[in-house]
């Protein structure tokens, strides 16, 4: 059977727009400041001296970003807190303090070394490396989102439906970041999709294994997904469970061990009290009045932001049609979600991905699964058919 000329037409208009959207973040970067600690790390990963770090680092700011937001990670705009301006403005001229601040970024470690080779292997600019990994991984969801709802909606609809999560605000700047959250969030989704979508237990388990190394904080996503399989759904063992979930923790132990980095405490101290000088130097005091003065922060820009609204759409998905894979994305992901945030109390939505893409999710399949075509061939993409028919 023949794949219809409508249908080719669609997924090519898809491709179109979704190459077209990702062309503004690659041209519109927010060049946020935690990217000169990976691309600090990229360097450093070539047996580059603490001088030579620091000196290709900045380099690479000056010849790579634009005036504006160059200004502002130099710190010489004076924006923002006092403590955040004199910090960037020291990093800019003290190669010893910059590197103190070099372990808090080689946690990430995927992404520090796909950096790497994109600037010494490959001649892309440090900057612009960071920006491509962004960039091809909201595009790469965005294919992934459209080829899972082509399994409960027509191609229009997937099309449609795709298409608009992607352009949502809070999807879109996961491309403007220069930090392995879009990455991250690619690599979760794909795991989730190969598991409750798929069934192929083996690569999804190992995709959010490896999801650890891009971003060490899901391991939270990839233990509640351990979880979920050998409790509920009975897709694991429990024993094989059990060692899954010790390999992810340890996992996190054994990044945080190599990275040399400083602890919990200074986390929590640079991002709700003070950005210091030298973090290596410093012995932070944050106690539980800071903790719940940054929670109580969190909870009142989370309220403010995005997260409501996707929040109301998977709990209207799950109450007009509780499927299978609806019922294991919210478990999974809410399970993230709150113990993401009682572990780290920030408002910044590029934390929420996988969340936000689950809860778009679980609407469309209600919304959709009971009018999806029967069995049969769908629209290919690079070959690979674009199954829709509903599970």
């Amino acid at each position: 059977m023949q794949i219809g000329f409508r249908q080719r037409a669609i997924v090519t208009i898809y491709l179109l727009l979704l190459t077209l959207l990702s062309s503004r973040p690659y041209r519109y970067s927010l060049y946020d400041m935690d990217m000169m600690g990976y691309i600090g790390n990229a360097v450093a990963i070539s047996g580059a001296s603490i001088r030579q770090i620091h000196d290709t680092s900045y380099q690479a700011l000056e010849a790579e970003v634009p005036s504006s937001p160059k200004e502002h990670l130099l710190g010489r705009d004076k924006a923002g807190p006092t403590s955040q301006w004199d910090s960037r403005q020291d990093r800019a001229v003290n190669a010893d303090h910059f590197a103190e601040y070099l372990p808090c970024f080689a946690i990430r470690p995927i992404f520090n070394e796909l950096v790497y080779l994109l600037h010494y292997k490959l001649g892309v600019g440090l900057v612009r490396a960071t920006i491509v990994i962004s960039v091809f991984s909201y595009w790469l969801i965005g294919m992934l989102v459209f080829l899972w709802v082509c399994r409960y909606a027509t191609v229009e609809r997937a099309a449609l439906g795709s298409l608009l999560l992607m352009l949502s605000p809070p999807i879109l700047d996961l491309a403007r970041f220069n930090t392995p959250d879009a990455l991250a969030c690619l690599v979760s989704l794909a795991g989730l999709y190969l598991i409750f979508e798929r069934g192929r237990m083996f690569w999804g388990l190992t995709l959010l294994l490896v999801s650890v190394y891009v971003r060490t904080d899901n391991a939270i996503l990839a233990v509640a997904v351990f979880a979920y399989c050998s409790v509920i759904s009975s897709q694991l063992e429990k024993t094989k469970a059990a060692v899954l979930a010790v390999l992810a923790v340890a996992s996190v132990f054994l990044i945080n061990h190599f990275a040399g980095d400083y602890g919990l405490r200074l986390l929590y101290y640079r991002s709700f009290v003070a950005i210091p000088l030298a973090p290596g130097e410093l012995v932070p005091n944050f106690g539980l009045a800071d903790y719940l003065t940054a929670f109580r922060t969190a909870i009142s820009q989370t309220m403010n932001g995005y997260l409501p609204l996707f929040l109301f759409m998977g709990v209207v998905g799950i109450c007009a049609q509780r499927h299978r894979t609806s019922r294991s994305i919210a478990a999974v992901t809410t399970f993230y979600l709150i113990f993401h945030f009682l572990l780290f109390p920030s408002g910044q939505e590029r934390f929420w991905g996988v969340f936000y893409i689950g809860c778009a999710m679980i609407l469309m399949i209600a919304a959709w699964h009971r009018d999806a075509p029967p069995s049969g061939p769908a629209p290919a993409v690079g070959g690979a058919q674009l199954p829709v028919e509903a599970n």
